[in-house]
């Protein structure tokens, strides 16, 4: 489960609630921006139609998945195929694509969406270049749908200018005229303007825009791994990100540059991909669409071909039984169910781990007040119990939360220096800790044993393997410790 759903989705609970989509924050007790513009709010719409009004619950969650899942991968297909890549250069090309993007569609999130509407875009770039006049008309109101469901829109207005570019440098190369080239672009610049302008077709209206332009110069790689460049995340991702260029450079040297529609797109997408790993899937989609083209029809795409015909039967063997492993290994971690990892043991492998426990203690004890939460558990926390509940940060990073703020948080739950003055900071009735951080071994040893209640400002009331529950001394008393160590902890969706 992708943390962001959560905030999502209450989001739109509460805007259900409200009768509108609240400007200001609502789930926090700490200071928070104003006004707050959430930029994924039609994602959440969407998800909680399905899996809430319609009362498709998680089931509804994994059919969107794969059926978005499927819609790229086809998508990429018939965009290799119709610009004349043969099924067998695109099968050994896909390999590396999927090896790239796969991050992509590890869980569901806005990202699938614009990685969709991506290829969508494409398409009609590719029939505007072909000069179908419709094309671009109906940009216009794609636009405007992926414009309210992940900030990833600025995808297509970025890749849409670049495309712009990319003609008039093709006709200035063939005519070396700027004036002349000029004018093959000026309906498209058109487009590009009105599509600029519909940006304000939002529920936050002129808001919107400032906001875009701070978390698009927000610098995230201190807080977010995701948001840091191919070579601080993986050797391995670079690896194949080199790769991918040197096949489109390679192309480059046996093909006119006039061949190569969508190369300034590849150039662009890739640039991007390598000082931000989230967006790999991004250029993996643009790549996956466009190289099989480029390769056919070269000495290497030949030899390709060649291979392939040579030896169908055992390739084709081959590609069964990796189908096959794929599929066991699906079946193996149980692709149907959605997984809500809730221990320690779970986090090691890099995914969020979620307070399932600690969460229905709160619940069944009826708690309510103020939760400090490290930032990857706070929207879990604002589904499952607010308006008891109020949190101080979550995943809700230039929506709601200053980087000051954020970076509270990571220096509290790492119990350094001070640490103890965010508690005296804010109205906090109650810590959550994640088992094995800093905080978690400082508080233990302050505790000095879970009986000792009474003379310690902080009582520990609950224990799992993921979390440990602490509240204020004068509120805990009729609260009952609880050790679940050791225990599965269920966690439901939605």
């Amino acid at each position: 489960m992708d943390l962001d759903l959560f905030h999502e989705m209450a989001l739109i609970r509460e805007a259900f609630s409200l009768g509108f989509l609240p400007r200001v924050d609502i789930f926090s007790y700490v200071p928070t921006i104003t006004p707050v513009v959430h930029h994924e709010w039609g994602t959440g719409l969407i998800l909680y139609l399905l899996t809430v009004q319609l009362g498709l619950g998680a089931p509804g969650l994994i059919i969107l998945k794969y059926l978005l899942a499927a819609f790229i991968a086809l998508g990429c297909f018939c965009f290799a195929t119709r610009q004349g890549a043969g099924y067998a250069v695109f099968s050994f090309i896909a390999l590396l694509g999927i090896a790239m993007g796969w991050g992509g569609f590890s869980t569901i999130r806005a990202q699938l969406f614009t990685l969709c509407f991506l290829i969508i875009f494409l398409f009609l770039i590719e029939a505007d270049r072909r000069n179908k006049g419709w094309a671009l008309w109906a940009w216009l109101p794609l636009y405007l749908i992926w414009l309210n469901l992940h900030g990833g829109f600025l995808v297509g207005v970025g890749l849409l200018a670049v495309y712009i570019g990319q003609q008039f440098f093709l006709t200035f190369l063939a005519e070396k005229n700027f004036l002349n080239s000029l004018r093959a672009v000026k309906r498209q610049i058109w487009f590009l303007l009105a599509t600029c302008l519909l940006t304000l077709g939002n529920p936050y209206g002129i808001d919107y825009i400032p906001y875009i332009w701070n978390a698009v110069t927000l610098d995230r790689t201190p807080f977010i791994p995701e948001w840091r460049p191919l070579w601080e995340i993986s050797w391995t991702e670079l690896s194949e990100w080199l790769l991918s260029l040197g096949i489109v450079l390679y192309c480059a040297t046996q093909k006119d540059l006039r061949q190569m529609s969508g190369v300034f797109i590849i150039g662009a997408t890739a640039w991007f991909a390598l000082w931000h790993y989230r967006h790999l899937s991004i250029y993996a989609v643009a790549w996956m669409c466009y190289t099989p083209a480029y390769l056919e029809k070269t000495p290497l795409g030949d030899l390709i071909n060649k291979v392939w015909q040579e030896n169908s039967r055992l390739l084709a063997a081959i590609f069964v039984i990796m189908g096959i492993s794929g599929t066991f290994y699906a079946v193996h971690n149980q692709f149907w169910q959605i997984r809500i990892p809730t221990t320690a043991e779970e986090g090691k492998e890099g995914v969020p781990v979620y307070p399932a426990g600690a969460v229905s203690y709160l619940k069944d004890h009826k708690f309510s007040g103020n939760l400090m939460v490290p930032y990857s558990t706070g929207a879990y926390v604002s589904w499952r119990l607010y308006p008891a509940v109020k949190v101080s940060l979550d995943s809700r990073f230039e929506v709601a939360y200053p980087v000051p703020t954020v970076a509270e948080s990571i220096r509290f739950y790492a119990a350094q220096e001070g640490w103890q003055e965010t508690l005296a900071k804010y109205p906090t009735e109650a810590i959550l800790i994640p088992r094995g951080s800093n905080l978690d071994r400082v508080m233990t040893q302050n505790d000095g044993g879970i009986n000792q209640r009474a003379s310690l400002p902080w009582t520990c009331v609950y224990l799992d393997d993921g979390f440990s529950l602490y509240l204020r001394s004068d509120l805990a008393k009729r609260f009952p410790f609880t050790d679940r160590r050791g225990q599965p902890i269920p966690a439901r969706f939605p």
